[in-house]
């Protein structure tokens, strides 16, 4: 999978869980909430998505599938969690939260993706 596809899908899939654990936690006042909420969601990730690529190629030699993934996602998670906690004055307990929902289905679908991608070949 090529890192432009590899973000298309974490996009895709982190975007709207980030709106709807949002609008559960305090909602959206107006459309023009919903749509800074969006740029927030797809800012985030286009933040961390290339530094998280760029690392798992840096590291890919020196540390096993998981240990690379459990750091690289933990930096991942920290530095979204905390972008949601401070634009969104939520507290950092539930920035977190949206970042670990949001990064955990991503991570799952992507794994899934590209195996099937990979059964396809």
């Amino acid at each position: 999978m090529t890192q432009f596809i590899a973000l298309l899908v974490s996009l895709a899939i982190e975007i709207p869980i980030v709106l709807l654990l949002i609008h559960f936690l305090q909602g959206f006042s107006s459309f023009v909430e919903l749509l800074a909420m969006f740029a927030l969601a797809c800012g985030a990730t286009l933040l961390t998505h290339p530094l998280a690529w760029t690392s798992n190629q840096i590291i890919i030699h020196d540390l096993i599938f998981p240990v690379r993934i459990i750091i690289i996602e933990a930096i991942v998670i920290f530095v979204e969690g905390f972008l949601y906690s401070q634009v969104l004055d939520l507290g950092w307990r539930k920035g977190l939260y949206i970042s670990m929902i949001a990064n955990i289905a991503s991570f799952c679908g992507g794994i899934i993706i590209y195996r099937v991608i990979e059964l396809m070949q």
